[in-house]
């Protein structure tokens, strides 16, 4: 593979969606953090009902608690982050193939020594991996400035009011807590992989409204075998149920997580390492093949 045309590709996709790569986390990232300081300035909260909550987190001895509370504030501050990626992600995919058809600059791309596999490759990886890799770096600059904010106010405390926080810092393991989440976005894109693919085909076949195309085969589905389970009085929805079993994490299975004693932290990728299925994923890549193969046959 030439490193070249792989980095010029990569800088290509960057480039093309540079105002919802860049710009949307970055403000998204500055929205956060002014947020609590607007707060502040719209609810006339007194000094003293902070100092009592400062008080009350000062008294906490428990490790275990303290980690909990971490991890609970910078899965506050990531999941705007991941949400917001998700949505973005979605528009990648069924926008990145079917936009170089709507202005013809497939052409273009087309003329340049660059295969046809690697662009395929390449949307995918920036869409499934880059993409939600630059919100996390966003998000965890939130958590960063955050981090710093605290380490100022731990000070103020602790010389003007006598108030320790410092045991936050040694029991809450705030960067485990960092490194875990980013460790998620590996079997999350796997997870998600799919729907990545599937959308990607209706990129490269749709020549008119890709949404329509990626969600309406679906739906038909779905009635289709809703009216056959109810004419002919089945017991079992096969392809609703496939589906839900995949896309959804039940309440069960969290609690099966939680018996067995095992970290708040690590329980994401745990669960999103368990939903990992090799036959969606086969799935996944026979789609990503006829994509593939619809941009190298179809007739632009």
């Amino acid at each position: 593979m030439n490193t070249l045309q792989f980095t010029t590709q990569m800088k290509k996709e960057l480039w093309e969606y540079k105002k919802i790569f860049l710009w949307i986390p970055v403000t998204l990232a500055l929205l956060l953090i002014c947020a609590p300081f607007i707060s502040l300035l719209l609810n006339d909260v007194s000094s003293g009902h902070w100092l009592t909550r400062f008080e009350r987190i000062s008294e906490l001895t428990h490790s275990e608690e303290l980690s909990q509370i971490a991890f609970g504030f910078i899965s506050v501050l990531f999941l705007p982050f991941v949400i917001i990626s998700g949505i973005i992600q979605l528009y990648y995919f069924i926008a990145c193939l079917f936009d170089e058809r709507r202005d013809l600059s497939i052409m273009f791309w087309r003329s340049l020594p660059v295969s046809d596999a690697m662009t395929i490759g390449v949307k995918l990886l920036v869409g499934a991996l880059i993409l939600p890799a630059i919100f996390l770096i966003a998000a965890t600059g939130v958590v960063l400035v955050f981090l710093m904010m605290i380490v100022i106010l731990s000070i103020i405390l602790s010389l003007g009011y006598d108030i320790s926080l410092w045991q936050l810092w040694a029991n809450s393991d705030v960067i485990w807590h960092l490194f875990t989440s980013w460790g998620s976005l590996l079997p999350y894109s796997l997870w998600m992989f799919p729907i990545y693919a599937w959308l990607m085909f209706v990129s490269a076949f749709a020549k008119k409204a890709p949404f329509l195309w990626a969600v309406l085969p679906i739906i038909i589905v779905l009635l289709v075998e809703s009216f056959f389970v109810s004419y002919f009085d089945l017991h079992t929805r096969f392809f609703a149920q496939t589906l839900m079993d995949y896309f959804t994490i039940s309440h069960n299975a969290l609690e099966i997580y939680a018996n067995q004693h095992t970290s708040i932290t690590v329980m994401p990728f745990n669960v999103m390492k368990d939903k990992i299925s090799i036959v969606a994923i086969l799935f996944g890549a026979g789609l990503m093949y006829g994509a593939y193969w619809l941009r190298v046959n179809k007739n632009h």
